[in-house]
């Protein structure tokens, strides 16, 4: 049985982070191990799987098609190791117990090197489940969820989110999850009513960056959104005072 890697990246890594959003039917390992082959070495730091229910996984019949999401080829594994990035593996679900239960099963089949909380899917089947975005109108559950994955797991934690659901909402939202012990916020500039649509604020993510400043200076903030050039996420860090984008 493989034990969790032991460390904390988001805490150790002395510069900012440059990661690829994870995307459902698009950042399998096929496709990480692609990107990881045409990446310069030094300028992407941390890949992560598509997102994994935690019900599907704690389910006898539909386990298997929930850890397929999860899947690390040996191909990606040796660019991983080669190029010094980090994969973190992405989960969902609205029941903490479940959470506690798919961490289990997940560190005695793989190797991951964190753990990330979705709370941003914006798709409405997954939001009526009480999943993803829809908690960032449910405080009470979201903290149950994310001290039963610190409890469950010795990885570090980061929580991907959004502004809001209907409305922006950003200083009740993240004054609430820097309060969470979490190692990482990734903060991407739109509500889930927007879904893709308009341009992500990122004036809203550089509010959420001083608030970060003020009450949790040790938990990084990485902003996502409308990025399209490693160029632009460098100027992005600086102008807004991230520890990364994604």
């Amino acid at each position: 049985m493989r034990e969790f890697v032991r460390g904390n990246f988001w805490r150790d890594f002395p510069g900012p982070l440059f990661m690829l959003a994870p995307m459902e039917d698009v950042t399998d390992t096929a496709f990480r191990e692609l990107v990881l082959r045409m990446s310069k070495t030094g300028s992407l730091h941390v890949l992560f799987t598509e997102f994994a229910s935690t019900d599907g996984i704690c389910h006898e019949r539909g386990r298997d098609s929930a850890v397929q999401r999860l899947v690390v080829s040996s191909g990606e594994r040796k660019w991983l190791q080669q190029k010094n990035v980090k994969l973190v593996a992405q989960i969902w679900g609205s029941r903490p117990e479940k959470f506690a239960e798919a961490l289990k099963y997940i560190a005695g089949h793989f190797q991951f090197d964190g753990i990330d909380i979705n709370m941003g899917c914006p798709v409405r089947k997954i939001v009526a489940q009480g999943g993803c975005s829809a908690l960032i109108d449910n405080e009470p559950l979201a903290r149950e969820i994310i001290h039963a994955v610190r409890e469950a797991s010795n990885l570090p934690v980061s929580v991907k989110t959004r502004l809001g659901v209907k409305e922006v909402d950003t200083e009740r939202w993240m004054g609430f999850l820097l309060g969470q012990p979490v190692d990482a916020i990734i903060l991407h500039g739109r509500t889930q009513k927007q879904m893709s649509d308009g341009l992500a604020d990122w004036g809203e993510i550089g509010k959420a960056a001083r608030l970060r400043d003020q009450i949790a200076p040790h938990i990084r903030l990485v902003g996502n959104g409308d990025v399209g050039s490693l160029d632009e996420a460098w100027q992005k860090t600086s102008d807004y005072g991230l520890d990364g984008v994604m």
